[in-house]
């Protein structure tokens, strides 16, 4: 995948998104370029952290990671998936946190932060808010026409998170 991290210079408002599907162990992050109606994705893929090592420090890892992507390219909204409701009240806690440290992190960097449900997100990517995680990667992949499937469905999630962003805008 091809990683752009210079804007272009056409003429028409050029817009930087990041759209981030928020986890601990993995979070799938997606930074596209919207400029008219064409739509380039800039790089996407997967911040990892190992289960071993103590909750502050993986917390502090995905915010450097995620700091070190808004250094390189710049974006002026993050998207982010909303917290649904999780039956285990330890991974919603954990991904609260991870939400929180994200937060922060845009409005440090003055980003337009906009919050999506999966409902939201599988509906404006699929035309259908029940579609599984096999049919928004699809999506993800025909709308951008992208060479593979991207993969895990985290990073296809994220760059639905982030088309629902461009969209919104």
């Amino acid at each position: 995948m091809a990683d752009r991290a210079n804007p272009s210079a056409k003429g028409a408002e050029l817009v930087r998104v990041l759209g981030i599907d928020p986890g601990i162990q993995r979070l799938g992050y997606a930074v596209l370029e919207i400029e008219g109606s064409e739509v380039t994705p800039l790089s996407y893929g997967l911040i990892s952290t190992e289960p071993g090592i103590p909750k502050n420090d993986r917390l502090y890892q995905v915010y450097n990671d995620v700091e070190t992507l808004i250094q390189k390219y710049t974006p002026q909204v993050m998207g982010l998936e909303t917290l649904i409701f999780a039956k285990n009240t330890r991974t919603a806690t954990i991904i609260s946190e991870v939400r929180g440290a994200l937060l922060v992190l845009g409005k440090i960097h003055n980003m337009d932060i906009v919050e999506f449900s999966p409902l939201q997100v599988k509906t404006a990517v699929c035309g259908y808010g029940r579609a599984s995680k096999a049919q928004i990667q699809q999506a993800v992949r025909i709308l951008l026409s992208l060479a593979e499937t991207p993969s895990p469905d985290d990073v296809a999630d994220a760059i639905a998170i982030a088309l629902c962003s461009a969209h919104r805008r």
